[in-house]
This record gives C-alpha cells, structure tokens and sequence, in this order.
C-alpha cells in the first residue's frame, strides 16, 4: 500500500476494532502481554506511558507479585522521553514505578531512547520488537510523531506542539515547565515491530482514531500510518 490510499481493513465497518469497557480491553491488553511473555521469555516489547496503559500495568504487576510472569529474559523499550525535565515527569520513572519495579526484570534489558546512542540499531541487535503497544494523541500523534513527521523516519528527537503540551500540562503546572522537545521511536521503529496494538480510552478521540483508520495515509496524521501494518489491532472503549 502507498502512502495516499486508504485502508484494505474496513474499519468504517468496524472491523478489525474490539470495543470494550476500560478495565475490559486493560485486562485483554495485560493477557495478550502475559501470554507472548509466557510464550516467548526473551521477548521484545516497546511499552507506552500515560493515562491509558496504567491498569493493564497494574493487571501485570499483580500477577507478577504472584510468581505467574517470569520476565528476567523481556527486553523492554521505552516508546520516548523528555528532553530536559525534572527525573520527577521522566516516562523512565514511570514505567518503573508502574511495571519494572514490581516484577522479576533484569535491568540491562530496560531500555530508553535517551539514554542509547543508536535505538534502532540496538533494537535489531536484540532481534526487533515482538510488540508495541501504542496511545493515541488528540492531534493523531503515536509515540511522539507529531503531525509532519515523515514516513522514513526512525528514532529521532521531536520538538512538542502545543496541542501536545497543552494535554500535559497537568503534570507540570505551568506551560513554561512542559518539555519542548523529546526523543521518540519513529515511524519506520514502530512499523518495524511484528506486532502493533493501538488502544485508545476516552470518547474524546474518537474523530481523530476513525480518521487515523479509515482516511488517507499522509504525515499530518501520523497514526494513519499504522493502516500499512499488517499485524494491527485496536482496542478502544467506543463503537463507530
């Protein structure tokens, strides 16, 4: 498929979309994670922050806690990161206090594209990622691919728009202390995963993720990207 054509997937008819309740499509998210892990033990996972992976994590740490995950093998990448923040708002932290820090994870295998000179050379050297999980932006951004990035690009550094900022806003108290800039995996990083999984909470986006699945494929809206994989699912909280 060329960037310019639409979807074979008719998502316009809800196909290839599981729309669920919250704490519903969180625990099919943390039993698909626990089954590849179970399946796989030296699996590749590219791991979202945020609002909306939260209780998936926390579904993982409960049955961490409980002996039935064994992640000493998982090789975890973190999807971006702040430029220039307090360690406080840094997505490392995060997911260390929502995930790594409460099951068996060996600490050379977390991963941050700050701090990692070639992302996507490490990457590969581990084999490629079996899963990403990704979020969805009120601008259409995935990761921090903001509207305009291209198609061919890798991890790279992304300056924020304000659209962007203004959604995080609430973690930092004031405009002038949300980051400007962060790295991110690219496009190419994310298509380049066997397997994508695209949740989206909130009726909010709904515009946005129907565009981003059903309309043309162009860099202004980076999730329509995502239309060319052919290991894609959906999880969303709303029907079309």
């Amino acid at each position: 498929m060329r960037i310019g054509q639409t979807a074979r997937t008719d998502y316009a008819a809800g196909k290839g979309l599981t729309v669920e309740t919250y704490q519903s499509l969180s625990l099919r998210l943390a039993e698909i994670v626990a089954k590849l892990v179970q399946d796989k033990p030296a699996a590749c996972l590219g791991l979202p922050t945020g609002r909306t992976p939260k209780l998936c994590y926390q579904y993982l740490t409960d049955w961490s806690r409980k002996g039935e995950l064994d992640w000493t093998r998982v090789s975890c990448f973190g999807l971006d990161e702040y430029l220039d923040t307090d360690e406080v708002h840094t997505f490392r932290l995060f997911l260390e206090q929502n995930l790594y820090c409460n099951g068996n994870f060996s600490r050379e295998n977390l991963y941050s594209p700050i701090s990692v000179d070639n992302y996507d050379a490490l990457i590969a050297s581990k084999g490629g990622i079996d899963l990403t999980i990704l979020g969805l932006g009120q601008n259409g951004h995935i990761a921090f691919n903001e509207p305009g990035t291209p198609f061919n690009s890798w991890t790279h550094t992304a300056q924020l728009t304000h659209s962007t900022k203004l959604a995080n806003l609430e973690f930092f108290g004031s405009m002038e202390r949300v980051p400007q800039h962060a790295v991110t995996m690219g496009i190419q990083t994310i298509l380049a995963s066997r397997r994508l999984i695209l949740v989206v909470a909130g009726a909010h986006k709904k515009s946005v993720l129907q565009e981003a699945l059903t309309g043309p494929i162009t860099p202004n809206l980076p999730a329509s990207f995502l239309q060319l994989h052919k290991h894609l699912e959906v999880l969303c909280e709303f029907e079309w």
